[in-house]
């Protein structure tokens, strides 16, 4: 599910920085900023930094009722926010055209706070990083720094109820219906 979350805002920050830079090979894309720049050259990069867990609003009891009107023993679902970090990678002559295009990504994400995936409401918005902070994080990335933001994408819920039940919280189905024997799959795909 994140893999599909990510590319759906990339695709929709494509459409709308492709409004005002015309660029045929497009403008934003999911990849990993601290790898090979030259495949994501002149391009915003949207990238996972982090996955957390929600807590503001409490952690539910596994006790819960169900349709039928009784109580069961089930877990809660595991509610969860990315933070990606959305940068401008452009070589060092394009740099004017870099804060261009980190302007426009900023006027997107204010534009459009809340966006839906599959029938789920997802939320950004940006999150505050001192530059230390800031140097920490592309350090971790071994990159050069690019002018860069950091954002929190809210309200991603796993439910392990239904991965139990054989059903995938990732892109692709399973060709095997048959859980692993501590009830869930493992999900190489993200």
């Amino acid at each position: 599910m994140i893999r599909k979350i990510l590319t759906y805002y990339a695709k929709r920050l494509d459409e709308y920085l492709s409004a005002f830079h015309h660029r045929p090979e497009g403008l934003a894309t999911v990849g990993q900023i601290g790898s090979s720049t030259e495949e994501h050259l002149n391009k915003m990069v949207v990238s996972l930094l982090n996955v957390e867990r929600e807590t503001s609003g409490g952690i539910s009891a596994p006790v819960q009722r169900t349709g039928d009107g009784r109580y069961a023993r089930m877990q809660p679902p595991l509610l969860l926010n990315l933070n990606i970090m959305l940068a401008a990678v452009f070589d060092g002559r394009q740099y004017a055209e870099s804060l261009s295009l980190l302007s426009d990504t900023m006027r997107f994400i204010q534009s459009v706070p809340k966006f839906t995936v599959e029938g789920a409401d997802y939320t950004i918005e940006v999150v505050n990083i001192s530059t230390q902070d800031m140097n920490n994080v592309w350090t971790l990335l071994g990159g050069q720094y690019y002018p860069s933001m950091v954002c929190k994408i809210r309200r991603l819920s796993i439910d392990g109820d239904s991965i139990a039940a054989g059903d995938r919280t990732t892109d692709q189905q399973s060709s095997s219906k048959s859980p692993s024997s501590s009830g869930c799959r493992r999900d190489d795909n993200g």
